[in-house]
């Protein structure tokens, strides 16, 4: 999953005039088909994820505000944190599976911790049960609500749904953005944020 995402999400973050004239976008280029490792989301765009993967950090702060902002009308996104990425990924998904079931401030404020420790703080989690408590923690959900959602079958669904994103990332790495399910975002060759809309509108169409 080592990918060279940082002068992507700088450019992109920096850049925001809009191209001279039309823009022509090739499959092989700017987007990949994604054959098997297609799933079915029509109408949508994914974040593929963990909070494990620093450049994930970089696209949440410095890309994707604007870009669910400049989304056309009626289109969903959503984010997908994988499970597989270690350390302890399945129980940072875990955490945030159950905090998206209990709210979106929840899942958040999770979200946001995890990687402000991770990556701002710089600290390693020694253990499975300290990844879970603190993800609790920063979301504020008490550990008798975590244990009674975990095992539900709308977390269990929505773990699965995530990991429908594991063999997305064996294609270019994370962050992954797909949309309609079909069609992989070739980060690298975005070069401002004119250029990553205009490209997802096309996407959404096909």
């Amino acid at each position: 999953m080592k990918k060279v995402f940082t002068t992507a999400v700088t450019t992109i973050a920096l850049t925001l005039s809009a191209f001279a004239g039309a823009a022509t976008y090739e499959e092989g280029t700017h987007y990949v088909k994604l054959g098997d490792a297609a799933f079915n989301s029509p109408n949508k765009v994914v974040k593929v994820y963990s909070t494990n993967c620093p450049f994930c950090y970089k696209y949440e702060k410095a890309v994707i505000p604007n870009y669910i902002k400049n989304l056309p009308a009626g289109v969903e996104y959503d984010s997908y944190h994988i499970t597989t990425k270690p350390p302890f990924g399945l129980e940072k998904a875990s955490v945030l599976a159950v905090a998206k079931a209990i709210g979106d401030k929840q899942y958040k404020k999770a979200k946001m911790a995890y990687y402000k420790h991770i990556h701002d703080d710089k600290i390693k989690f020694s253990s499975s049960e300290e990844t879970t408590e603190f993800g609790l923690k920063a979301a504020g959900i008490s550990r008798a609500d975590y244990d009674a959602k975990v095992g539900t079958a709308e977390v269990k669904a929505t773990l699965t749904e995530w990991d429908q994103g594991v063999d997305v990332a064996k294609v270019k790495g994370i962050p992954a953005i797909v949309v309609n399910g079909k069609y992989l975002i070739n980060t690298s060759s975005i070069r401002s944020m004119t250029m990553l809309d205009e490209l997802t509108a096309e996407l959404l169409k096909k």
